[in-house]
């Protein structure tokens, strides 16, 4: 497993590579240029060379096609014997990229034989772009061991029934997220009981707590800041429902929602706007309310009924669980990755 020796993430954060606890690979970790890029940064190797001690059955890029570190290796596996090559994406919208990522993208479509989509959506793009090759469409995804619900579903949510509902939102704040309408939404529900944490950090922050001041709701929210990812299942655990606002910009729209599948898992229903993959998730595992994106009536809709109908949120909450333990848990995803890898060799 190759991995950057450092990663700067988007917090600013620096990330040395260690392996994940349990996980047997040999790391081998290498000085990246363009640090912190997902899709720029390039690995400081003769990736040829390497390829050629480790002798590979196959390679495998887990970034977009146009990624320069995706391009790297399937150069390298192309100078070096051609072994079954594929790699990873959460493109889902049809981008056309300049000189030379084009060109790299479309060699690296002609050098693959296998690809790992998150949804049905990004296949499509990457066919329509033309990739041939196979594809086993494989989620985003969470550990069981660590997102679960710790009490019964139906006891949760009837004594939930009984005090303020807790609301989240777990994201970056930035404009696309739609907090802005969400501030506009719970402004048409200050007649019920309710309060909204807010678990993130972005610079659209500012923004959004003065949306949140001009609709009459600022005494109502928390802001929670930053929180590492392994801490958010004890978050979910204790709150009642998830927002998920997001708003489709011309460049962008929601790629999959991974906070919709681990909130699920901690028996936490979702209400979510239909921006990009989140209506698919909600609607296919019944976990969940949708809304119309950048719509504060339809939002505010939904968030009442989620908040007043105490027996219809616990059937969401019990088949959202149920379902995203079984299609979505790293074990399940684990078995068709390994079943594809098997098949492209």
């Amino acid at each position: 497993m190759v991995i950057p020796r450092v990663w700067k993430d988007e917090y600013g954060r620096s990330m040395p590579a260690t392996l994940y606890p349990g996980f047997d690979a040999d790391l081998i970790p290498i000085p990246v240029l363009g640090n912190g890029s997902v899709p720029l940064h390039w690995y400081r190797i003769n990736a040829a060379k390497l390829l050629r001690a480790v002798q590979p059955d196959v390679v495998y890029s887990h970034n977009e096609a146009y990624a320069l570190s995706t391009i790297q290796w399937s150069r390298a596996n192309a100078r070096t014997g051609r072994k079954p090559f594929g790699f990873f994406s959460c493109q889902n919208l049809v981008k056309r990229y300049p000189i030379p990522f084009r060109q790299g993208e479309s060699a690296v479509y002609r050098n693959s034989s296998f690809f790992f989509p998150i949804t049905e959506t990004v296949d499509q793009v990457h066919r329509e772009k033309g990739y041939r090759g196979s594809s086993t469409i494989i989620p985003l995804g969470f550990d069981p061991e660590k997102y679960h619900t710790t009490v019964d579903i139906e006891t949760r949510q009837r004594k939930a029934s009984n005090r303020s509902q807790r609301l989240a939102f777990v994201g970056r704040i930035v404009e696309e997220k739609g907090l802005v309408t969400l501030a506009q939404a719970l402004g048409k529900i200050r007649d019920l009981d309710w309060e909204l944490i807010i678990v993130g950090a972005g610079p659209f922050e500012g923004d959004v707590k003065e949306a949140m001041r001009q609709h009459g709701v600022a005494g109502r929210v928390q802001w929670r800041g930053f929180v590492r990812h392994d801490e958010t299942a004890k978050f979910f655990d204790s709150v009642d429902c998830l927002v998920l606002p997001s708003e489709t910009r011309p460049n962008w729209r929601e790629q999959f929602g991974r906070v919709i599948v681990e909130s699920m898992a901690c028996g936490t229903p979702v209400v979510g706007s239909d921006s990009g993959e989140i209506p698919n998730i909600i609607r296919q595992t019944g976990g969940g309310l949708v809304f119309a994106e950048a719509d504060a009536e339809s939002c505010a809709s939904s968030l009442r009924k989620i908040i007043t109908q105490h027996d219809a949120r616990a059937a969401m909450a019990i088949a959202g669980n149920r379902y995203v333990h079984q299609h979505y848990s790293l074990s399940a995803l684990a078995d068709r990755f390994a079943d594809a890898i098997e098949n492209a060799t």
